[in-house]
């Protein structure tokens, strides 16, 4: 029997690799349904619950040994951001990610990130030893990768180097706009084979002009920076639009 990190749930069903993900501690005096939000949540990016797929909330209760009533306000948090789409009575399924997911998600990132690259090229802090330090320490490994052609290490990098620069912007707001949906397309991709691209070697080059455009602070050459580099994500995202999932592990 597994047992339930959550406050008198009821034992969960024997222990298998799908439940595997059920057993990671929660966070002290956290509500029961803001962990179960956030464990489904890394469960979809890690491909526990497929995009697409329909989750009953009697499958997700005993998955993670917990009743309904935590299992549905979950659902309604993640549908608040995006992730699932409710169905009355009828649990909910989780967003797909096609071509026009893709579009509308890079359109949005396009217009967030060139803010926030504008707001840190006009802070106080932009040209200064430390914050360019930061930024090649996460540029290193991001261009290494690029040499090794390693697509994992790559967008694992890059992924580092962007949300670190977007930071920078001190724009919480913005940072979550679109995380629960950077987590959908992050699904999308880990469910496919890894496929390298000449549209990846672009990501740690404009990853260098963001960081030249921080130290000269310049707004107009951070901004043809991210939206090359918002480019070269799209078009490779529309790329594995052709390359078919992996099978599902049992």
């Amino acid at each position: 029997m597994v047992r339930s990190p959550y406050p008198g749930a009821r034992p969960g069903p024997p222990a298998t690799a799908h439940a595997v993900s059920s057993a990671i501690p929660p966070a002290i005096n956290t509500p029961t349904y803001l962990r179960l939000r956030d464990q489904i949540r890394t469960d979809i990016e890690a491909g526990c619950w497929r995009l697409g797929q329909h989750l009953t909330l009697h499958e997700l209760s005993a998955h993670y040994s917990v009743s309904n009533v935590p299992v549905r306000e979950a659902l309604l948090q993640l549908q608040g951001d995006g992730m699932v789409d409710m169905r009355m009575n009828k649990g909910a399924v989780v967003r797909a990610v096609d071509a026009r997911f893709i579009d509308e998600y890079f359109d949005v990132r396009e217009a967030l990130q060139s803010m926030l690259m504008a707001r840190a090229c006009r802070s106080a802090w932009a040209g200064s030893a430390l914050t360019l330090e930061s930024v090649t320490a996460l540029l290193t490994p991001l261009e290494e990768a690029t040499r090794l052609a390693r697509v994992h290490d790559l967008m694992a990098a890059d992924d580092a180097l962007q949300h670190h620069l977007a930071r920078l912007g001190g724009n919480d707001q913005a940072l979550g706009m679109q995380a629960s949906r950077g987590r959908l397309l992050e699904a999308f991709r880990r469910a496919r084979l890894e496929v390298w691209a000449p549209e990846l070697e672009a990501l740690a080059v404009q990853g260098a002009a963001m960081r030249q455009a921080l130290a000269h602070a310049d707004p107009a050459l951070a901004a043809e920076a991210v939206r090359r580099h918002v480019a070269a994500s799209r078009a490779y995202m529309t790329r594995l639009l052709k390359v078919p999932e992996l099978p599902v592990p049992t």
